[in-house]
């Protein structure tokens, strides 16, 4: 494999690295997830990496390498990204910074409200010409407008993280002696109380309807689950829009139900392509594969 190997390109989030190993065409010879600490609070974050590429793939001297994700905070001057709404994608590849060696996406950011991309960016250029509203669903889940290779704007809802801090602390926080789960049925009656936006309940109708008998205690997570993404669906979106979802597993499947629920017309692909195309297609695009 390294003799094929071109480019390794990955996305840091939290303390989850993906990486994928490429082919001169983008083809994906191999891949890993690793845990390291937030690269924020590791000056020396680059050697780290490399350590952990070539305990994976063997020697990567000389192997372009580009990141996406937490990791491009590092790009962000004191007076804010340099690229901002709308901005054509195609101003990236330009753009790509560096660390120690390792070239980085920049965050394309927005000041009303303010937001940030935070690898969404890289996701949308794997998209290649996709047009309109774009749902890239993810524990950050972003609803983007995307014309004509221009991000428009955009809006970041944490609605998985908060599920999850809601279901681990305060008055909505699991019992350790209730195993949870998933009722589908529960899940999907959820989502459709919350697209009624005329008369969406709110989070702690989830608590009540258990204590009233309503709802069954180990079907809470599902129906948090639903409630919060069919309130997050319902905030973005209207009957008949035509919405592309990016997404994989579980979110794929829960926002693909919450669209159509609500009316829209809908088109899948998954988020781990996009991501893996957006990463060859900025190397290639920067110069990284060298001459073609």
């Amino acid at each position: 494999m390294q003799e094929k190997l071109a480019l390794i390109g990955f996305e840091w989030a939290g303390s989850l690295i993906r990486a994928w190993a490429f082919g001169a065409n983008g083809e994906i010879l191999s891949a890993v997830e690793l845990r390291e600490g937030p690269p924020a609070t590791d000056p020396q974050w680059p050697g780290r990496l490399r350590f952990d590429f070539s305990e994976w793939l063997g020697d990567v001297s000389g192997i372009p390498i580009i990141g996406c994700g937490d990791v491009a905070e590092r790009l962000i001057p004191a007076n804010g990204p340099v690229i901002s709404t709308p901005a054509t994608l195609a101003q990236l590849p330009p753009n790509l910074g560096q660390h120690d060696g390792i070239h980085l996406v920049p965050w394309i950011s927005q000041h009303a409200p303010p937001d940030l991309t935070c690898g969404a960016e890289t996701v949308l250029v794997g998209l290649g010409d996709a047009n309109g509203s774009i749902c890239i669903a993810g524990p950050h889940t972003r609803h983007c407008v995307v014309e004509h290779g221009r991000l428009i704007e955009f809006s970041t809802e944490i609605t998985a993280e908060l599920r999850d801090l809601l279901l681990s602390h305060g008055t909505l926080s699991l019992q350790s002696d209730i195993a949870q789960t998933f009722d589908a049925k529960v899940f999907r009656d959820w989502i459709e109380r919350a697209l009624d936006t005329d008369d969406s309940p709110p989070v702690f109708s989830v608590e009540a309807a258990i204590r009233q008998g309503l709802l069954s205690p180990t079907n809470k997570s599902a129906a948090l689950a639903g409630l919060m993404i069919g309130a997050d669906v319902a905030a973005h979106y209207d009957p008949g829009d035509e919405v592309l979802l990016v997404a994989d597993g579980p979110l794929l499947e829960a926002y693909g139900f919450a669209l159509d629920a609500l009316g829209a017309d809908v088109e899948e692909t998954s988020a781990v392509e996009a991501l893996q195309d957006g990463l060859f297609e900025l190397a290639d695009l920067a110069g990284l594969l060298g001459e073609d």
